[in-house]
């Protein structure tokens, strides 16, 4: 099996903590998966949950050796953004709702938040 990065295996953990258990709902720990196989950057994941023991296997492609990286700065203020609520979604459905033109330009020009 070829080697992982440290940024891939930092990313991996990242977002098999933001999955949830489908048996009992709770968020799974990155610390809990196993990498079982990776085939042209496909991970296939094997994580436990912690709570009732379940496990789940998730298949997850990195389009690139680049897309693992973040910088630490990146990282730092990612781990400080509040997560997406179903008020935020709705908020973006009801702007996008009614919304004719090119999406990109709503964004155009934007800096992202600094809360």
């Amino acid at each position: 099996m070829a080697e992982r990065s440290p940024g891939e295996e930092r990313l991996l953990r990242q977002l098999v903590a933001t999955l949830r258990c489908s048996v009992c709902r709770r968020t799974y720990e990155g610390r809990h998966m196993r990498v079982a196989a990776v085939h042209d950057n496909v991970f296939v994941i094997s994580v436990r949950c912690v709570r009732c023991r379940n496990r789940q296997i998730f298949r997850i492609a990195l389009r690139d050796e680049s897309a693992a990286e973040m910088t630490r700065d990146e990282e730092e203020r990612f781990a400080a953004l509040q997560p997406i609520s179903s008020d935020d979604v709705l908020d973006v459905h009801l702007i996008l709702r009614d919304f004719e033109g090119d999406v990109r330009k709503l964004f155009e020009g934007r800096e992202p938040d600094s809360d």
